[in-house]
């Protein structure tokens, strides 16, 4: 399939689905969409960090032994990562938030064209960053609540705007710096900036995360994955993707599942270990879809 066209599916599918999450939102009691909400988030934004191994495993001589290598590895660091969160709770909290803004930013900017420049890298953290800060500055209260209730250390609300200024005018130098390398894609950009803040100002913190996350991140980095595995981005290979990473989704439900379980008696399953729980399946995906998007980066 052409590129061009499947960059132009990617765009018209957030812009569509972010909009009509809008004209949902006004249709649906609110219980149950804050409950669509979850089941966005558990099933499209999990199932899109499912097939990492595969991802890992491309091009090299595999078996049976190595794929469960991988696996267990791979497990053996989820697990670490979410007993790391509850423990160091302060630590585990700020590298997930650098972590995933990188991811988040190399992912909004590498949608439409993969470019090999250095000076992007930090571009695309600060880019991530500007898109929490900009949430986080909107929620500036429940935010709060949220770190509070992971970390006991409360951050004050005027706090949020001073940083989304500082990310502003960093963003604007490394566009500016930038602009021969991004002057393509400026343009879909824009437009998805602007349907962005009208999710965020809309809607409360989860459902704008969700929007966000699933919409803008896991649906786009789904069909770039896909694309990648099976060299091919139909929407055949959209769904083989989906069924490959069936087993691993299941997996992670099933721990979320105990995870709940496990802590339900001794704090209040809230937001906060909602989050915390994302925060342990992103930290090895992160990792693996840089490694990816630098095999696939243009010069």
């Amino acid at each position: 399939m052409n590129q061009e066209f499947t960059n132009n599916i990617t765009f018209r599918i957030i812009v569509f689905l972010s909009l009509f999450t809008i004209f949902l939102s006004n249709n649906l009691y609110g219980d149950f969409f804050y409950f669509t909400c979850y089941a966005l988030i558990l099933t499209f934004g999990i199932i899109h960090g499912a097939n990492d191994i595969l991802i890992l495993l491309k091009g090299k001589e595999v078996n049976k032994n190595t794929i469960i290598d991988k696996t267990l590895k791979y497990f053996f660091v989820v697990v670490l990562i979410c007993l790391i969160f509850f423990n160091l709770p302060i630590i585990s909290l700020l590298f997930f938030i650098l972590f995933s803004a990188y991811h988040f930013g190399e992912q909004q900017w590498t949608i439409f064209e993969n470019k090999n420049s250095k000076s992007l890298t930090l571009f695309y953290f600060f880019f991530g960053s500007l898109i929490f800060m900009i949430l986080f500055s909107i929620n500036s209260g429940e935010v709060s609540d949220i770190i509070y209730d992971i970390t006991s250390y409360y951050i004050s609300e005027s706090a949020y705007g001073l940083s989304l200024s500082i990310l502003l005018l960093v963003n604007g130098f490394f566009l500016i710096l930038n602009y021969k390398t991004l002057k393509a894609q400026l343009f879909h950009q824009l437009i998805l900036l602007i349907v962005m803040l009208i999710v965020f100002s809309i809607f409360d913190l989860l459902p704008a995360f969700a929007v966000y996350f699933v919409f803008f991140h896991s649906i786009p980095s789904i069909i770039e994955q896909a694309e990648y595995l099976f060299e091919d981005s139909s929407a055949k290979s959209f769904k083989k993707f989906i069924f490959k990473g069936f087993a691993y989704w299941f997996v992670a439900i099933i721990f979320l599942a105990i995870l709940y379980f496990v802590v339900k008696d001794k704090i209040d399953f809230s937001l906060g270990v909602f989050f915390s729980f994302l925060a342990a399946i992103t930290f090895p995906h992160v990792l693996v879809i840089y490694k990816m998007k630098e095999i696939t980066r243009k010069n």
